[in-house]
């Protein structure tokens, strides 16, 4: 099994989790702007899901991920632009498999590194955690807007937190990766 860890991914995770904890504190203090904002957030999204097919049509087609996440983003997206109404139901079911599928492939990016960092199960602990919380937030369709912005901003700024430190662990463990700015991994299955 092969896993190929760069500067750039790492540095991009971490920008991405401080973006997405930033987010949640917005969300979480200011529900009731959501609505306001369900259209133009929407396209965005969409967009944002368009982009990672593209990427993934016209790249080596190697991360199954990435394709993943442009359809959920896409769909999403598409749904709340067109029925913002639809946001007691969809946003948490969504977000919830979002951050669920976040766990998931959090929790086999630390299996694959198990034979390379002695702490990997600590990520993989973060990382059950994460996909336990996007069960949790698909479970709990609420029919309140507000209530459910709030918890969505609470679950963003955990979500940011907790991979934002498995980030930083492995930041700080490729300082100098030795063969310049991009790390191979090779495991052994037994």
């Amino acid at each position: 099994m092969n896993a190929t860890l760069t500067k750039t991914q790492l540095r991009n995770t971490i920008i991405c989790m401080i973006a997405t904890i930033a987010l949640g504190i917005f969300l979480a203090a200011k529900p009731d702007i959501l609505a306001k904002i369900c259209v133009v957030a929407g396209i965005v999204v969409a967009v944002a899901g368009v982009f990672l097919i593209a990427a993934y049509f016209l790249g080596k087609r190697e991360n199954g991920s990435q394709m993943v996440y442009g359809i959920l983003l896409l769909l999403g997206g598409v749904l709340l632009s067109i029925i913002p109404s639809a946001l007691d139901f969809l946003v948490p079911l969504l977000f919830g498999i979002w951050v669920l599928f976040s766990g998931i492939t959090g929790a086999y990016r630390n299996i694959t590194l198990r034979q390379v960092h002695h702490f990997w199960w600590i990520g993989l602990l973060i990382c059950l955690a994460i996909a336990g919380l996007g069960i949790f937030l698909m479970t709990r369709t609420f029919h309140f807007v507000e209530t459910t912005t709030k918890l969505i901003g609470i679950a963003l700024i955990i979500h940011g937190v907790l991979r934002l430190v498995p980030a930083i662990m492995a930041r700080h463990y490729y300082a100098d990766p030795p063969q310049g700015d991009v790390i191979d991994v090779t495991t052994v299955e037994k």
